[in-house]
Formats: C-alpha cells, sequence, structure tokens
C-alpha cells in the first residue's frame, strides 16, 4: 500500500481544523484525524479522504473529487477522496471542518476490548 509523500502529509497537517476535538492517529498506516473515536479526516496514497456523509458525499463527488475507494469496486459511501492540489486550501480547509462537525455527531466509537493472551506453553 502506497504512503503519502511529504507533500501530502504536510497538506493533512495543515488542514486538520484547529479544535480540541480533533486527535490526530493513523488507519492503515497513514496519517488520519478522529473525533470521538471516528475518523473523520486523513490521508490514503497520495489523496486526502475526507467523511461527510453518504448524502453529501454523494452530492460532491465531481471530478476531481470521488467516492473513496481504498478497494477497487468497494467505495466507504460516506468519505470522498480528492489529491491535496486538486482543490483551493479554503475548500479542503472547509471541507475537513465540515468532516469533523458531521463526525462528531455520530455516536462515539467504543474502544476495542483487548485481545486475550494465549496461554504460554
Amino acid at each position: 500500500m502506497e504512503k503519502p509523500n511529504a507533500e501530502t502529509t504536510a497538506a493533512f497537517e495543515r488542514l486538520i481544523p484547529d479544535d480540541p476535538r480533533a486527535m490526530r492517529g493513523q488507519m492503515f498506516g497513514h496519517p488520519c484525524a478522529f473525533v470521538f473515536g471516528q475518523m473523520f479526516f486523513g490521508t490514503f496514497a497520495q489523496t486526502l479522504v475526507i467523511r461527510v456523509g453518504e448524502a453529501r458525499a454523494k452530492a460532491l463527488a465531481v471530478a476531481p473529487v470521488a467516492h473513496f475507494e481504498p478497494i477497487p469496486g468497494r467505495p466507504w459511501k460516506e468519505y470522498l477522496q480528492v489529491a491535496p492540489d486538486a482543490l483551493p486550501a479554503e475548500t479542503l480547509s472547509a471541507m475537513a471542518r465540515e468532516a469533523l462537525e458531521f463526525t462528531a455527531q455520530l455516536p462515539p466509537k467504543a474502544p476495542k476490548a483487548p485481545r486475550p493472551r494465549k496461554p504460554k506453553a
């Protein structure tokens, strides 16, 4: 899986909303931002991934913006994917803020239970 380059990572860092609810982390080894345990903004290869909800994603998925498909043919219907240089920074910043606000309204993601330890033989 292609990792984001320095330019993509820098764009991601610049565009994360300055909000105490936004927490940095990783998903699939890519830098991402989470709110209440739910991913709202991130990177995938050399693109940005933005969660805006299914209806909004359908409305906004017009070139150069597309539905996010981490596996071809299997779109994540609530997410968009766009190259960091495909739209003005102000537009991408507004989309990241919209993603934070949308995702903050979702139920918090429950933490994963720890894996049971295997007994030593």
